[in-house]
């Protein structure tokens, strides 16, 4: 899980010059709008090998670095 929070914590610094916290809520900081999110989403899926579906695109799924990355390890399995 440490090196999937890392790739997201990399690609968060290269696109937003930002450092999140593993647990920081990434919309409430202000760092990810919701043209970032469209573009987050298409980083994971290709990064990652991840094909979405409609109901993976919650909230809840991407809250922070630690619970998207839960949720990518759920996705791989």
């Amino acid at each position: 899980m440490q090196q999937v929070i890392q790739t997201l914590a990399e690609y968060i610094k290269e696109q937003y010059n930002a450092e999140l916290d593993t647990q920081e809520n990434i919309f409430d900081s202000g760092i990810i709008d919701s043209l970032g999110f469209v573009n987050l989403i298409g980083f994971i899926s290709q990064a990652f090998e991840i094909e979405f579906e409609p109901e993976d695109l919650i909230e809840d799924n991407f809250q922070s670095l630690e619970r998207i990355a839960e949720f990518i390890l759920q996705k791989k399995e």
